[in-house]
């Protein structure tokens, strides 16, 4: 990996779900972009753009504007461009499980959105791609259809712009009764990206849904995977704690330390979820700036 910092790029998740509001104005936005630019980062993805009723630009097609005139994703785009960052735009996304597998309904709503976006953005040379945000972990609600439709309509609409998904292990230290080993995992997969995989250009694996021990085990099993259908791995490092089950706060660093020594020895690039909430040094979370102040000081003394 190159650089001082490993992770060099982070979501953007301004659609809040499972995380608080930071309620940050553009100027707050633009400050963060530096933060990030200060640790190496080069890559910005929306989590999602459209969810229930939220929508982070003026469209013509989907309810959810703050106000007239609004455009946090134009000015993510423009802002972006003026630091040499690249942007992922995520996706429309009904809900979390987009209607049971609904992937005919997500299709129709997402050529609007991209026919839109298209057109308000696609002159942006910061816009690199698309994120799909339909994340599961095995081949449940029609995944395969889902994501295959989906990278399709990105593909045929825009053939210059990636593809990038970020689906996660479906391990048991998150408590699914159905969990996958390292084996099922590979084999969950491969039956996926058979369907789907031809559009697809770069996975990251979201590492929180494993534990330290098993962690290494699942990035060699998946590897060959994504080389055999020529998609990038990635790693989606996650700088938010999943043992603190009532909510989600910063990891501690030793944890995060340790996932990213395990996943760069598999992967291309880490990424992760994510930077404002749980490693800005203005993160409403005080632990966060402490990881902030922790990652920069541990990093700054390897180069």
């Amino acid at each position: 990996m190159q650089g001082k910092y490993p992770i060099t790029g982070t979501f953007i998740d301004e659609v809040t779900y499972d995380i608080p509001a930071s309620n940050w104005s553009n100027e707050q936005w633009a400050a963060d972009l530096d933060h990030m630019k200060e640790v190496g980062m080069d890559t910005v993805i929306i989590m999602r753009s459209v969810f229930y009723d939220k929508c982070l630009y003026p469209s013509k097609h989907f309810a959810g504007l703050k106000e007239e005139g609004e455009d946090f994703i134009g000015f993510i785009l423009e802002e972006a461009q003026k630091r040499d960052m690249q942007v992922f735009i995520g996706l429309y996304i009904s809900n979390l499980t987009w209607n049971a597998g609904d992937y005919r309904g997500e299709i129709e709503k997402n050529k609007l959105f991209v026919d839109e976006v298209l057109k308000l953005y696609g002159h942006f040379s910061s816009f690199k791609g698309w994120y799909i945000p339909h994340e599961t972990g095995s081949n449940i609600y029609n995944i395969a259809e889902t994501m295959g439709g989906l990278a399709a309509l990105c593909k045929e609409n825009a053939p210059d712009k990636v593809v990038f998904i970020s689906p996660f292990f479906r391990g048991e230290k998150v408590g699914y009764p159905d969990s996958l080993s390292p084996e099922r995992t590979v084999d969950a997969w491969q039956s996926i990206l058979k369907e789907c995989g031809k559009n697809i250009d770069i996975c990251a694996f979201q590492d929180g849904t494993v534990s330290l021990e098993e962690y290494a085990d699942y990035l060699a099993a998946i590897k060959p995977v994504m080389d055999e259908h020529g998609i990038r791995l990635w790693a989606n490092v996650e700088t938010f704690e999943r043992d603190v089950r009532t909510m989600f706060f910063p990891i501690p660093f030793d944890v995060l330390r340790r996932k990213i020594k395990i996943a760069e020895e598999y992967v291309e690039k880490c990424i992760t979820f994510e930077f404002s909430h749980f490693l800005s040094p203005q993160s409403i979370f005080p632990s966060a700036r402490n990881l902030n102040n922790l990652y920069r000081k541990y990093y700054e003394s390897k180069k």
